[in-house]
């Protein structure tokens, strides 16, 4: 009996021994799968930061949102939708440029730095856009995070996406119906046309805005009051334009004409020098003291004439003393063995003096 109870003891003991064995066994297994697990969520997240540190990323961020067409919201939470355009005119541009070609981008050479990467976006093989990317934040693994800090489209020098408005002063300017502000004004210069009336007015003045930072050409308009002007897009930029005043032009038609017609007597030796002088005053007067009868050829020949075609147009009030406006007509000249027709074009600048409008400077078209 106690053989028997000594073997029974034993098994007892080997069988506690392996049961804590097989304890450790599975502690430690799972402490290894822990750790594993550990191990692998920490290169997980050592991997993600790693690749949302690549500036690459940034820039198939963008790629893939111009695919995606909500390119427009993702420039909005950049901070790169200026105050005059909405996610869905970015977008809409976006989209222009990019549908059915193939997307890409290329570091851009002698301006990428680690420190300043600066790429340029492709639209097939046609180089759009220059794209640079600044720090955002550092991310836990210390890598750097960029984003995009400006879409300059000038990289051919084709299309120049900072907008130049030049208007009359104390006009009201909209940009795609949102009203740009005075802070906008880079500068103000006098109407060209009128520069040399200085010594009887006020010459007027236009004010030069200067928007940036948009991506498509905008709906531009301008007011004087409540208004709408005229409004041309030039090599320069936009273009306003002083008002008409319908009032004025058919008052004074029949007397920019009278001296218009005057001045094509002038011009064929029927006219009196005097008498065209009469209506001038300044540069105007000056300029046209040195004009001769050009027509000499027609002197001493019996000669008729007669107007044809006569119109005032371009009609422009600067203010209640200055206008300017554009007449043109046809000079018909016949005498016995032939006939010639000369073509008036000329812009006049009127200033108004004692109540009476003088003619202050012209130009000949």
């Amino acid at each position: 009996m106690p053989d028997m109870n000594n073997k029974a003891n034993n098994n007892n003991n080997f069988f506690k021994k392996l049961s804590a064995f097989k304890r450790f066994l599975i502690i430690y297994a799972a402490v290894l799968v822990v750790l594993i697990a550990l191990g692998l969520v920490l290169l997980h997240s050592f991997l993600k930061d790693y690749e949302s540190g690549r500036p690459a990323n940034t820039m198939d961020t963008l790629v893939t949102h111009i695919e995606k067409g909500d390119v427009g919201e993702w420039i909005d939470k950049c901070g790169l939708l200026s105050e005059f355009e909405t996610q869905q005119i970015v977008t809409d541009y976006f989209n222009d440029i990019f549908t059915g070609k193939q997307i890409s981008y290329k570091k851009k050479a002698g301006e990428y730095s680690e420190s300043k990467p600066v790429y340029v976006l492709y639209a097939d093989n046609d180089k759009i856009a220059s794209v640079s990317l600044d720090e955002s934040k550092k991310n836990m693994h210390k890598f750097t995070e960029w984003k995009i800090s400006s879409i300059d489209f000038n990289v051919n020098a084709k299309d120049n996406h900072a907008v130049n408005v030049m208007v009359p002063k104390g006009s009201r300017v909209e940009l795609n119906g949102v009203s740009v502000s005075e802070s906008y004004i880079t500068g103000e210069s006098e109407v060209d046309l009128c520069k040399h009336i200085g010594d009887y007015v006020n010459v007027p003045l236009n004010e030069v805005y200067e928007i940036s930072g948009l991506f498509a050409a905008p709906q531009v308009k301008v007011y004087s009051g409540d208004k709408e002007l005229e409004t041309e897009l030039e090599k320069s930029g936009y273009v306003a334009y002083y008002p008409g005043d319908e009032s004025l032009l058919e008052e004074e038609t029949p007397h920019i004409l009278l001296i218009a017609e005057d001045y094509g007597k002038y011009m064929i030796n029927r006219g009196s020098l005097k008498t065209l002088s009469s209506y001038m005053i300044g540069t105007a007067r000056e300029y046209m003291s040195d004009i001769p009868a050009i027509d000499v050829y027609l002197i001493g020949r019996t000669f008729t004439y007669d107007t044809a075609d006569e119109s005032v147009s371009n009609f422009r009030k600067y203010s209640d003393d200055c206008y300017s406006c554009d007449v043109d007509y046809k000079l018909n000249v016949k005498w016995s063995s032939g006939s010639t027709t000369y073509d008036i074009a000329l812009t006049y600048i009127f200033v108004k003096q004692d109540s009476e409008w003088m003619l202050a400077d012209f130009k000949i078209r």
